[in-house]
């Protein structure tokens, strides 16, 4: 059989918040020791730009529109499952554990947990609720108790959101003896919102800590990401440049933890029989052509993201690709003749679809309320279609075409004429176009909630997590 393959996603981590892609010297050590084992693939890009589509890609080798899942289709993790329920044989883990693998998820992250069927195909999912999310059960939905709740997590500084325990978790997988490769996922979100690392990594003083809990409370929530994405610019300088710090140290934190792992790997003999794969689902905007949070675009910022493999059948690609490409990769590894996956559009296609249309009452109420005009309603409303190579990029927004020279315009702010360009942009035109065509899978008749017979109150508890993450 094929080598151990271990996956893990650094969620909202950008590509250029490590080494391999630009980041300073001593940014990320663990990752950069890693592509200099293997290697770091340039042109990597998510199919998303958030968490659930692009796990869906990462698992299925599917787009997000072909799985029905650019969007949580009754806006919970639940309503997720029927949709992977119906693309179960194409499931990774599934494809894996056929062919005799142990298969194992551990992850911090609601959207990637069995409450929306991503445990299809794994023999044991170890879920783990975010220690912030925790922490922050004493605080209300607003007023002064959120306030209080917010400045006291960011003054103290000293929980993690869930790495501390997968590391555990991960070290005694490793101790235990087996007869057969594994396959072993992981989701961390310490790179996600709200930025709030446990010291020493979270180096500000506590003034510093204790305004950086209020950036995540005012800036960071749905609320406020609609708002900055949405046209209405509220972010001080200060509290941009302190995210923008934290962000990186958040980076650092969960580079460090990478190194923890790749340690325990190698002290237990596994490390070099184990392909290693370290990368992101999407990445995040901070600030760059005033956006925040990863929602309403595919800006670069949002899509390229890190790939950076060592060990057995490690991929060496030097041509842009797809996360939706991760399946093939990981099979090809593990010399897998009969599987599902083939090559996806190249260059590779990223699809977002807004949480609701520009007419629907309820959206319009919205966007009333937080007095964003017209603008702010096509912002928030957008469809958005992308192919980039690295180089150049074409947008579909609502099918208005939008070309980008990226050598000369890295952060897009200025459209190319279309009766300028050359014909290298045909190619990008032609895999959205491909993409485009792709058939929806349908969806699985009858399939067994995420949460069997849930009660009030586990909803009430998921969507509370989810106000947490901003996802409401």
């Amino acid at each position: 059989m094929g080598p151990n393959v271990l996956c893990v996603v650094l969620d909202t981590a950008r590509a250029d918040a490590f080494e391999p892609y630009g980041a300073p010297a001593g940014a990320s050590p663990a990752v950069a020791n890693l592509a200099r084992r293997g290697s770091a693939l340039p042109h990597v890009y998510s199919t998303a730009a958030w968490t659930l589509p692009a796990h869906a890609s990462m698992f299925t080798g599917l787009l997000p529109r072909t799985v029905g899942l650019t969007q949580a289709p009754e806006g919970t993790p639940q309503s997720a499952r029927p949709r992977l329920e119906a693309v179960r044989e194409r499931m990774l883990p599934e494809v894996l554990a056929r062919a005799g693998y142990e298969t194992r998820a551990v992850s911090a992250n609601l959207w990637v947990s069995p409450h929306c069927g991503f445990d299809i195909g794994f023999e044991r999912f170890d879920y783990i609720e975010p220690r912030h999310q925790m922490a922050m059960q004493v605080a209300g939905k607003s007023g002064p108790r959120q306030w209080l709740g917010w400045a006291r997590e960011g003054l103290r500084s000293e929980d993690d959101d869930g790495a501390a325990k997968a590391l555990e978790v991960l070290r005694e997988w490793t101790g235990e003896r087996r007869d057969r490769p594994f396959y072993w996922f992981v989701n961390l979100i310490e790179c996600h919102s709200p930025y709030l690392p446990p010291r020493p990594w979270n180096d500000l003083d506590a003034l510093g800590r204790l305004r950086a809990g209020n950036d995540a409370r005012v800036h960071q929530s749905f609320l406020g990401v609609c708002k900055t994405c949405g046209g209405r610019w509220e972010i001080p300088d200060a509290s941009l440049e302190r995210m923008r710090h934290l962000y990186g140290r958040s980076v650092a934190y969960a580079d460090a933890w990478v190194g923890h792992l790749l340690e325990a790997l190698d002290g237990r003999g596994l490390l070099d029989e184990t392909l290693v794969i370290v990368t992101s689902d999407h990445g995040e905007n901070l600030g760059e052509n005033r956006l925040f949070g990863h929602a309403f675009s595919l800006d670069e910022r949002l899509t390229h993201v890190p790939f950076v493999a060592a060990g057995p059948g490690a991929p060496r690609e030097e041509a842009a690709v797809s996360l939706a490409d991760l399946p093939r990769m990981v099979v090809e590894a593990a010399g897998l003749e009969d599987h599902p996956y083939a090559a996806t559009p190249a260059p590779p296609v990223a699809q977002f679809d807004p949480p609701g249309p520009a007419d629907h009452p309820r959206v319009q109420k919205f966007v009333r309320d937080l007095d964003l005009g017209e603008e702010g309603l096509e912002r928030l409303t957008a469809v958005l279609t992308s192919a980039s190579d690295g180089h150049r990029k074409v947008v579909l927004r609502d099918g208005r075409e939008l070309l980008y020279d990226l050598d000369a315009d890295p952060l897009e702010g200025s459209p190319l004429d279309p009766s300028s360009v050359s014909d290298d942009f045909g190619r990008l035109r032609a895999a959205i176009e491909e993409a485009g065509r792709a058939p929806a899978a349908p969806v699985a008749a009858g399939a067994p909630p995420a949460v069997p017979d849930a009660s009030p109150e586990e909803l009430a508890e998921l969507e509370r997590q989810m106000k947490l993450l901003g996802y409401m």
